[in-house]
């Protein structure tokens, strides 16, 4: 997470349907065709042919054949009746289905329109619950087949609607067609509950469609039907998405080579500026400043792109930083960068003994003990805090962590912890990494940069541990504490609808994994990291500005996981267990729980947080330029550098049993 100190608005009488999208994606049954009164027909005759009357078909509408033929199973069983198997329930629900279809289907009012208009400027999919032969046959009989791009049925994904997968699927499918499809720039349409909560956790914009009040949509937009004249005029205008013009990263990174006396540095910037390395002694270095006295060393940087050598055999023993300056000003958030030591070179005689501490020892837990979880976010690797490698290790030798999982672990941080301590390290990508004593193995996703996947092979047994590092614009929190905007409005953000489908994206990916047999489904789960969204716990009635269901901790409780902090402390107004940030005072950032250790197989019996002390109800103003303290003996931000705690993200543990 990157403070960013938002006094964000939003014009609530504004329509959230976008002005720009990379494609749509239409459910099918109820929205384009109507049939959902023909599938419950379907239902219905099912029930009667084995002896039983529906008296409310309701929760039935919208549902997966699969997931229906279990409900009948269970309602026959109920009523004393025999029970077929869900297989032949299957093939007799799809038979009288399709003979319906076959004679009576017809487009829903205005769909045929506006699958054409839409369909001749953008990309076109159809995500369903119904399978594919049913899937093919509506669209063919309602004249819509051939404007879709592509399609997904329920019989080609692990699971139906209300789970995302459908709409991963489907984003997938048109992302490999059109690379600027994505979840936070797509549209779905939808008419029923179950649909709408799937195409939510994907972290599509929703765009409800059903005429009966009592329907209860999860949606952000909601109309009557496809004829309504904003929904008519919006498709007719609605731009495409074009790509975004992003200049390349600010970066900087380095290392020393101790044996040659020479700094090597990499750095990444506009290609419009200059810049230059300049070394400063630490002592002398600020907080995304410049320092007022002259550099020890500098040099110009070629271009934006190549990396540069200095040598520094000139300079004395001591600590030292390298700044990356450019146009005479130090880049926020990138300024302060590799911190490296300068010692004299000892006599080849005495040279053997090493110079280092030794790695951590370590001793493995018993059962009875459990084994103990982190997240931690090392804030842009720990560069942000004097001496921030030093104080990474001294904390974990202190501690008895067996699993850690890293967020911001840039360039090699994550590698130079996990040396030190004599660790494993699974890193993918640069961002995220797991990091552990015990044997770990690396699993290639589909989630570079924001996630990374690992086995680890605990003397308890093999868990399948995750490290997140979810998308971090458009905080929620700056608007959602505003009684006055509906959640609704934070929620279709496109930075918090990312972050939904980075979610979905894991949880895809953790589902193939299972099915390819590289993890063991009976095998425990750890999802954590730093989500950069509250949790839906924290948010009931009573205890912010609005309600709020967070989408991501909702998907996770769904899907069966536990949110390890909370099954402990379960009374947020007593254990609040705020995360972002320690280090800002609460009147300029809203506090709040953003990192999270979630378990699926593993029951947490201990959890708390490091460094995350609350301030007091009423903290005194600061001054500008003043100092002052927050939590336990730490200094605000901009005047960190000395903290003991190296981030601004406390850190999460609990302490796990595998069920």
């Amino acid at each position: 997470m990157q403070a960013q100190f938002l006094n964000t608005s939003i014009d609530v009488s504004a329509s959230l349907l976008p002005g720009a999208a990379s494609a749509i994606i239409f459910d099918c049954d109820g929205l384009l065709a109507d049939t959902e009164d023909l599938w419950l027909r379907a239902v219905a005759a099912c029930a009667n042919e084995r002896g039983t009357t529906l008296t409310d078909l309701a929760g039935f509408r919208g549902g997966a054949i699969d997931d229906v033929a279990v409900q009948l199973v269970t309602i026959l069983a109920a009523a004393g009746l025999p029970t077929p198997s869900v297989n032949k329930l299957e093939v007799s629900l799809s038979e009288e289905f399709q003979s319906l279809i076959a004679q009576e289907a017809t487009a829903m009012p205005g769909a045929v329109a506006l699958v054409s208009e839409l369909a001749s400027r953008f990309p076109v999919a159809v995500a369903s619950n119904s399978p594919r032969a049913l899937l093919d046959q509506i669209l063919e009989r309602i004249g819509v087949r051939d404007l879709i791009t592509c399609s997904v049925a329920r019989d080609e994904v692990s699971a139906g609607k209300p789970a995302p997968e459908l709409y991963v699927a489907a984003l997938r499918k048109l992302h490999e067609l059109d690379p600027l499809v994505t979840a936070e720039t797509a549209v779905a349409f939808e008419d029923s509950a179950v649909g709408a909560l799937a195409a939510m956790s994907a972290g599509l914009l929703v765009v409800g469609v059903n005429a009966d009040p009592k329907v209860v949509l999860n949606c952000h937009v909601r109309h009557t039907t496809l004829l309504e004249e904003e929904l008519v005029d919006w498709a007719r205008i609605l731009e495409r998405e074009k790509p975004a013009q992003v200049g390349p990263y600010t970066f900087v990174g380095g290392s020393f080579d101790a044996a040659t006396s020479t700094l090597t540095v990499q750095c990444q910037y506009p290609a419009e500026q200059t810049a230059r390395v300049q070394v400063y002694a630490q002592s002398d270095c600020l907080w995304n400043e410049l320092p007022a006295g002259l550099p020890v060393a500098s040099a110009s940087v070629p271009n934006n792109r190549e990396s540069l050598s200095i040598d520094l055999a000139h300079l004395p023993d001591g600590t030292y930083r390298f700044l990356l300056v450019m146009d005479g000003l130090v880049p926020e958030w990138n300024g302060r960068t590799g911190e490296f030591t300068v010692r004299t070179t000892v006599p080849v005689a005495q040279s053997a003994a090493p110079q280092t501490a030794a790695p951590a020892t370590f001793t493995p837990e018993s059962p009875e003990q459990g084994v103990t979880a982190m997240t931690w976010n090392l804030w842009f690797g720990g560069c942000h805090s004097n001496d921030g490698h030093a104080k990474q290790v001294a904390y974990l030798r202190e501690s008895s962590h067996s699993i850690v999982a890293l967020q911001e672990s840039f360039g090699d941080h994550g590698r130079r912890l996990a040396a030190a301590m004599g660790w494993n390290i699974a890193q993918q990508g640069h961002d995220t990494a797991v990091i552990s004593p015990y044997p770990l193995s690396l699993h290639q996703t589909e989630t570079d940069p924001f996630a990374t996947c690992a086995t680890v092979f605990t003397p308890t047994g093999a868990v399948t541990v995750w490290s997140a590092h979810l998308w971090h614009s458009d905080y929620g929190p700056y608007t959602a504490d505003d009684a006055r905007i509906p959640a609704r409005y934070t929620l279709a953000s496109r930075g918090e609808r990312r972050r939904t489908g980075e979610l979905a994206k894991i949880l895809s990916e953790q589902g193939r994994l299972e099915r390819e047999g590289v993890v063991s489904a009976q095998d425990s789960i750890l999802i954590m990291g730093d989500f950069n969204v509250p949790s839906h716990l924290d948010w009931k009635p009573g205890h912010r500005a609005n309600t709020v269901e967070w989408p991501t901790s909702r998907m996770l409780e769904v899907a069966g996981y536990a949110d390890a902090f909370r099954v402990v402390h379960p009374n947020v107004g007593v254990a609040p267990g705020h995360t972002w940030s320690p280090i800002i005072p609460s009147d300029e950032e809203p506090r709040d729980r953003i990192d999270f250790i979630f378990s699926r197989g593993a029951r947490a019996v201990a959890a708390y947080t490091v460094a995350g002390e609350a301030e007091s109800e009423a903290p005194p103003k600061r001054r500008i330029g003043e100092n002052r303290q927050v939590g336990l003996g730490a200094s605000v931000l901009g005047h960190h550098l000395e903290n003991a705690w190296p981030t601004d993200h406390a850190a999460v543990v609990a302490r796990l049993h595998w069920n």
